[in-house]
């Protein structure tokens, strides 16, 4: 019981804890603004808390808990980067990225494929280009995995880097630009990313006329119930972000650019 209890009284004098417990605070206090205040130390308790960020991610992910099944009709692997931190001295995309680049490269070598990796988190691209070059050499000189990169679309395993978009839509269409350099149109495509981020990629790949195969990685949803589930963290606050980045992103795929779910 003191072990909880201490832990409780630990989440509330960390962030996001203290700033929560300083809006109670401060509605206790002001007359004027009180309602203000605690309606946004409720909401900013409510996101920062594991119980919610999973309803909040639940629907994005649960779709794409399933093993790897191949699909004979599958022309190549199409990965979206996540992110790099390039003064790193090892490894250095981001935790995401890095899953998301491994499982991609798990798929891909496994069926012989062509992995393309899209993306680019900076407008120096060459900075980019750099950090998964980097990674992909690394792997390759410690782990001994022959990790070969190319510039054309191979019917065999290769790695090619589309270093040019910077968000999912400019994935979707220079990817569709690549392949139609190689002379492949409609492809089938195996689409590793994030799994909260699957369902926005897979209706943004389906309209620029890929015939994507979602395979996802990275779940955040921990259904695990212990002292933390219901106390506020930045992990949670986090995830319950990331959720509304994607229903936002999915909203603005349908409304604004005419595209069906």
């Amino acid at each position: 019981m003191i072990f909880y209890i201490s832990k409780l009284f630990t989440s509330f004098l960390l962030p996001p804890g203290i700033f929560i417990a300083a809006l109670f605070a401060a509605a206790l206090y002001a007359k004027k603004y009180r309602k203000i205040f605690m309606g946004f130390a409720f909401i900013f308790l409510i996101f920062s808390i594991r119980a919610f960020s999973n309803l909040l991610l639940s629907p994005l992910e649960k779709p794409y808990e399933k093993p790897f099944v191949k699909n004979e009709k599958a022309q190549a692997v199409v990965v979206l980067a996540g992110g790099s931190l390039i003064s790193s001295p090892n490894l250095p995309l981001y935790p995401g990225a890095f899953k998301r680049l491994i499982y991609a490269i798990m798929i891909a070598k496994k069926n012989n494929l062509p992995l393309i990796y899209t993306g680019s988190d900076t407008l120096q691209k060459d900075k980019s280009s750099y950090a998964v070059k980097k990674t992909l050499k690394q792997l390759q000189e410690y782990l001994n995995i022959p990790l070969p990169v190319s510039e054309k679309i191979k019917n065999e395993f290769c790695i090619i880097i589309e270093n040019e978009s910077l968000d999912t839509y400019q994935n979707a269409l220079f990817t569709k630009r690549l392949f139609e350099k190689n002379g492949i149109k409609n492809p089938y495509i195996y689409l590793v990313t994030s799994a909260y981020h699957m369902k926005r990629a897979t209706i943004l790949f389906k309209n620029m006329g890929f015939r994507p195969i979602p395979e996802a990685t990275d779940f955040q949803v921990n259904e695990e119930v212990n002292y933390s589930y219901y106390l506020p963290t930045f992990n949670a606050l986090t995830s319950s972000f990331l959720a509304l980045h994607e229903y936002f992103g999915i909203l603005k795929a349908v409304l604004l650019r005419g595209m069906k779910i």
